[in-house]
């Protein structure tokens, strides 16, 4: 993939990641119910979200580290 489209990609990972643990899509998991390894889904939901903000960052730096190389 291009540098382009990994940057891209990036941003609209953390838009998502932005709308998806603020009002009003995190109305939607508010419940303690179901628990997902434990935790309820609304502590797990952020986490999750962290994790694939974590592997998008991952990703990113690694494309330009590979551009800077060449």
């Amino acid at each position: 993939m291009s540098k382009t489209t990994i940057r891209r990609l990036a941003v609209g990972v953390f838009v998502l990641n932005l709308l998806a643990v603020t009002w009003p899509l995190a109305e939607y998991v508010r419940s303690p119910e179901p628990q997902v390894f434990g935790i309820p889904f609304s502590m797990a939901w952020p986490i999750v979200w962290i994790i694939i903000g974590w592997i998008m960052l991952f990703i990113l730096d690694r494309s330009e580290k590979r551009d800077r190389s060449e």
